[in-house]
């Protein structure tokens, strides 16, 4: 009996404790039902969603494009993100139309495209607006659906430029053909208005030997590749003994002009303003037939799309003075959905060893 007894007490004695340890836990404690600093850190460091981030280019294959590639590999180590690279193997509008449809099937947070028909592609980048993809073009100056586009430089300042150029290397009475990848690429178009425009303004004697249609001018087609642009040319110059140069606007297209003007035996006549690489085209400066070129470096303009589309995603404003982290996008300006760098790059015979290293 004496055992039961104290056993009894020794359980009321017991229970007491524990109801008076959760009585003095409970009211007194300020931080009562709010996780520990510990746990507040833990959810501060947990890693944020996995990023997906696609291009699609004019063409795979070429150091041009990929650059892209490279420097958008560099951007998603940096970010932790998945990068896809995606283009046609040659440059071919309904081609690349279909790798746009691959890369938006991804559902990428961020696209990118550098488009070759303008209105066709902007038709499907609505589509990847509407699933929440943020829209980052190159080269893709006037359209619509898209967030930004991001270009190395003003269009007009790079066509406005060669005009200058062609002046100056060639004469303000200079017999003058634009060349353009296609009529639908809207950076050629636009380089070469702006080049037509200003020659207009400031050369009076300078003579566009382009079909015009009302005073606008409708520059050559020069197509995909090099044989194309091969026979452009060589059936424009015998039809236009009077010609003085060519400003090509698209890097595709240099080589095809520049041997056709030379199987003519017209290198001494004939000379070219080109857009392109330097290592692609360094024959034809070494010959003399190219006298001017310029260009940029493209995985530059890919970095930078893809790091405004990760801030776009972060709620961030993109203004002029930003700096998105990429040589000659250090300090952008931004005008409505355009945002230009300072990062196009001249090249001539004297510094094209220097210019080959880049491109």
């Amino acid at each position: 009996m004496k055992k039961m007894l104290s056993l009894a007490l020794a359980l009321c004695m017991i229970l007491a404790m524990v109801s008076c340890g959760q009585k003095d836990d409970t009211p007194n404690d300020p931080n009562a039902g709010q996780p520990s600093q510990g746990t507040q850190d833990q959810d501060q460091n947990k890693p944020q969603k996995k990023l997906t981030v696609a291009t699609v280019v004019k063409a795979i294959g070429s150091n041009w494009f990929d650059s892209m590639d490279w420097e958008g590999t560099k951007w998603a180590e940096e970010n932790g993100a998945d990068h896809h690279y995606i283009g046609p193997t040659s440059m071919d509008s309904a081609a690349q139309l279909q790798c746009l449809e691959d890369a938006i099937a991804l559902q990428p947070d961020v696209l990118t495209v550098v488009p070759i028909a303008a209105d066709a592609c902007d038709a499907l980048l609505a589509q990847a607006r509407s699933q929440g993809t943020k829209v980052v073009t190159h080269e893709g100056t006037g359209l619509t659906n898209i967030d930004f586009n991001v270009d190395a430089f003003s269009n007009e300042g790079f066509g406005i430029n060669f005009a200058d150029k062609c002046n100056e290397l060639i004469g303000a009475d200079a017999t003058y053909a634009c060349v353009v990848g296609t009529l639908t690429t809207p950076a050629h178009m636009a380089w070469s208005k702006a080049f037509f425009a200003h020659a207009n303004a400031n050369y009076p004697n300078m003579t566009c030997a382009n079909d015009l249609d009302g005073g606008e001018i409708v520059p050559l087609e020069g197509g995909a590749n090099s044989d194309t642009s091969y026979t452009m040319a060589k059936q424009f110059l015998q039809a236009h003994p009077e010609l003085d140069v060519f400003y090509v606007c698209s890097s595709s297209c240099v080589a095809g002009v520049c041997r056709a003007i030379e199987e003519l035996g017209l290198g001494e006549s004939v000379k070219v303003l080109a857009v392109g690489t330097a290592s692609g085209q360094k024959t034809y400066y070494e010959s003399g037939t190219i006298v001017y070129g310029a260009m940029w470096y493209p995985g530059a303009a890919q970095y930078a799309c893809y790091e405004v589309g990760k801030r776009l995603i972060e709620g961030k404003t993109i203004s002029t003075g930003d700096d998105l982290g990429f040589e000659g996008y250090h300090s952008i300006t931004v005008d409505g959905t355009n945002i230009y760098g300072n990062a196009w790059l001249d090249i001539t015979l004297d510094n094209l060893a220097e210019m080959c290293e880049v491109l």
